[in-house]
């Protein structure tokens, strides 16, 4: 290899020619900065002392596009007329870069002035010769702002999948391992997430089929289709066994990668079991056609036969109850017409013969000398066992029937029934009326007032609330009355299986008017009864 070396007058000239050669084309590089989709701005450090003596020198197109500024705006401006600039950690940055002599990467910053666009904006400083500063930078808001709404949009459906309590859905790793689990599958399968993150999904399957590799093979088709569904038996936490529909999904990334899968199980063992017994009845059905066909006759005889009784049996069932129905209802009509009398009689007879006893005891009483202190003392004694005779007599019979129902209607009754409870419980009782009084008839107006009478008693025996809100209302063709308290609720459940007497006879009121009665409580956060009768037709609009 030869090596030439050149010395002399070509030599001198060559040196220019490579000087030459190596130096930048500025306009060529001012023509790339333009092109760029990057904010590219020039800061000039007038004062090494004081960061906010940066001067713009130069900015790109690209500036004004992403912050909305104009070039007057900005440029040959320093950052002390960006107030709020000064405030963020940019003036900083860019004083540690210039004198550390490294770029520095700020991350997102949101900003926003009188002059730039309020925004997200990806900042880098880097330094440049002496004291000039580079800052590239992108306006990112609207990236940001779609990432927000996919976390968003991710969480929510994450919430979504939590709340499902008919399937388990969880995931899986590469290899099988859970991953995340939902409220349905710690109903389904018994384990707690704690207690399953990280074990293989092979825990659910029988032994025979973790043996025969089922659980990978499973795996495996999912791989290679995309997805994989099964039938079989699982098994929960506490060994029992049910009957599952699996869905094996697998999951890859936009490149195609496997990252896991997806699992969707559902308890099928009700239907699996009505399957079964079908296809066992079936089987059976078809070897007794086969090997005997007049049994088969007979058989089918005797179920017409049966069928035909059931239902002459439910016939008669259904005439009985509809006969327990209406003598409830004539009971309930006889008890209430008893009770008015009995009141009557108590308000008239025994009302009329405490008076008169009052007033001969009080005619008695003017009769009495000054020295007869022990008889004055008596009869004043009688008289006040007389008058709470009367308060007595007068409370029992508005239990049995309060006079108001008859004469003013079932919202005085009902007014009257929440004051009179309210002055002898000490638990504020609100009553809430229609404006308009409802023309009802005494059926359901006796209905309604002896359901909110035995509302009351049971919030005065188990409740403990200290305020019942009571509401009538009408709501389109019938009427809705709604009890509700504060007290301690309780579970309905358990109450029908104590078959409370109260709860049964509220009910078959509501019954009896073609309406329905439904309690709802929650222990510890108060009970609410609510009746929805039908309006007799007489008080529709027409």
């Amino acid at each position: 290899m030869t090596t030439q070396r050149s010395s002399g007058p070509e030599a001198r000239a060559t040196k220019p020619a490579l000087t030459q050669q190596r130096e930048p084309n500025v306009p060529v590089y001012q023509e790339i900065l333009r092109g760029l989709p990057l904010g590219i701005v020039i800061l000039q450090l007038e004062n090494p002392q004081d960061a906010k003596t940066f001067r713009i020198t130069e900015i790109n197109p690209a500036v004004t596009l992403l912050t909305g500024a104009t070039h007057e705006d900005l440029n040959g401006r320093t950052l002390a007329e960006f107030p709020k600039l000064l405030k963020t950690r940019f003036p900083r940055a860019c004083a540690e870069a210039l004198q550390s002599r490294e770029p520095r990467n700020l991350g997102d910053v949101s900003y926003g002035d009188e002059r730039i666009r309020e925004g997200i904006y990806s900042v880098q400083v880097f330094p440049l010769s002496g004291n000039f500063m580079g800052v590239a930078f992108e306006n990112v808001t609207d990236r940001r702002h779609a990432d927000q709404a996919l976390r968003e949009s991710e969480e929510r459906l994450r919430l979504l999948v939590q709340s499902v309590q008919e399937y388990a859905i969880f995931n899986l790793d590469a290899l099988g391992n859970v991953v995340t689990w939902n409220n349905g599958a710690e109903r389904l399968k018994g384990y707690r997430a704690e207690e399953i993150l990280g074990k293989h999904f092979s825990a659910f399957y029988p032994p025979e089929d973790v043996a025969s590799g089922k659980p990978k093979q499973i795996l495996e088709d999912a791989v290679r289709s995309g997805q994989r569904e099964d039938e079989g038996w699982r098994i929960r936490k506490d060994g029992s066994r049910f009957w599952a529909n699996v869905v094996v999904t697998a999951l890859r990334s936009a490149k195609g990668g496997l990252r896991g899968f997806a699992k969707v199980t559902r308890d099928m063992t009700e239907r699996h079991g009505r399957e079964e017994t079908l296809t066992k009845a079936k089987e059976l059905l078809e070897l007794r056609v086969e090997q005997r066909a007049a049994v088969l006759v007979r058989v089918n005889d005797e179920l017409r036969t049966e069928i035909s009784d059931r239902v002459r049996a439910e016939e008669q069932l259904r005439a009985s109850l509809d006969q327990l129905r209406a003598l409830a209802a004539r009971l309930q009509s006889v008890r209430e017409e008893e009770r008015t009398s009995i009141a009557r009689e108590i308000h008239d007879e025994l009302g009329q013969a405490c008076t008169a006893i009052k007033m001969d005891l009080a005619l008695i009483g003017h009769k009495v000398t000054k020295r007869q202190t022990r008889l004055r003392a008596k009869v004043d004694s009688a008289i006040q066992v007389v008058d709470g005779m009367i308060v007595t007599l007068r409370r029992i019979a508005s239990e049995l029937r309060p006079r108001t129902l008859d004469d003013l209607g079932l919202n005085a009754a009902l007014d009257g029934q929440a004051q009179e409870f309210e002055s002898r419980t000490r638990i504020r009782c609100r009553v809430t009326l229609p404006r308009e009084p409802l023309a009802l008839d005494a059926e359901r107006s006796t209905a309604i007032f002896r359901i909110f009478q035995e509302s009351l008693t049971n919030v005065a025996r188990h409740a403990h609330a200290t305020r019942i809100e009571a509401q009538l209302a009408r709501e389109g063709n019938h009427l809705v009355f709604q009890v509700r308290d504060n007290g301690r609720g309780f579970d309905p459940e358990e109450a029908k299986a104590r078959k409370s007497l109260g709860l049964v006879g509220m009910q078959e009121r509501a019954l009896l008017l073609n309406g329905e009665l439904k309690v709802e409580g929650v222990p510890g956060t108060g009970t609410t009864m609510t009746l929805r009768i039908p309006l007799p037709p007489s008080t529709l609009p027409k």
